[in-house]
């Protein structure tokens, strides 16, 4: 049975500094901590590097959807607005002239073709803007578990060192204060995966909203064209 007063130093043990524990880590533990950091380091560039491109893209389509509303030809709207061309609304609008163009020698436009067209064209356009929410969802649900795998390996191995060497304090103590970093280390890289997993989805569902309804714009401009004869 172990002393009543070794009990003090074993909680020291436990509860001694999560970086040095870290640091102390050795075999599997540390190969567990190695990977967590890399997906917490890549779950943190993701995060910055698409929030910011979904706010300036946020603001370009906003710029284009003002622009657009001023031109009452399409032709003459896609002439003006040639400096958004990375943007997707811009892409939906090419697609819709090219269908015009080929049902050009025909009296009226097929606009379920027009329609079919512009679905084709966006969803290769929404994949991209989707870019990298896979990977936080997957950092997001797999960096907990990872993180708990390393804190049960080491405990066993705490525990396969007990009963080699009998003693509590010098092997069992400092090998769950490495497992239990482990967990923590999991859960800091998960946390902000969710967080960030669910802010860009919300920026990106806004983006998709204003781009089908940019759809249904042309839809009807071009069954308006049609119905004046223009």
């Amino acid at each position: 049975m172990v002393p009543f007063v070794a009990f003090p130093l074993m909680l020291a043990q436990l509860h001694s500094d999560p970086l040095s524990a870290a640091l102390q880590s050795r075999g599997m533990v540390l190969a567990v901590l190695i990977v967590l950091v890399v997906m917490s380091v890549l779950t943190w560039f993701i995060i910055g590097a698409r929030a910011l491109a979904l706010w300036q893209l946020r603001s370009q389509v906003e710029a284009f959807r003002q622009s657009f509303g001023r031109h009452e030809d399409l032709a003459t709207a896609a002439e003006a607005l040639k400096a958004h061309v990375a943007l997707p609304h811009f892409k939906l609008l090419v697609a819709a002239l090219r269908e015009i163009a080929r049902h050009g020698q025909e009296e009226m436009v097929d606009l379920h073709s027009v329609e079919r067209t512009l679905r084709r064209v966006s969803e290769p356009l929404v994949e991209d803007l989707e870019t990298g929410l896979s990977v936080l969802g997957s950092v997001a649900s797999a960096a907990p578990f990872i993180g708990l795998f390393g804190t049960v390996w080491g405990i066993m191995m705490a525990f396969g060192s007990l009963s080699d060497s009998g003693s509590v304090l010098t092997t069992v103590a400092p090998h769950i204060a490495e497992a239990l970093v482990a967990t923590a280390v999991g859960l800091l890289a998960a946390i902000p995966a969710v967080i960030g997993y669910n802010i860009l989805t919300r920026m990106v569902r806004g983006i998709v909203i204003d781009l089908d309804g940019f759809g249904l714009d042309l839809l009807n401009r071009i069954a308006h064209d049609e119905r004046t004869g223009r």
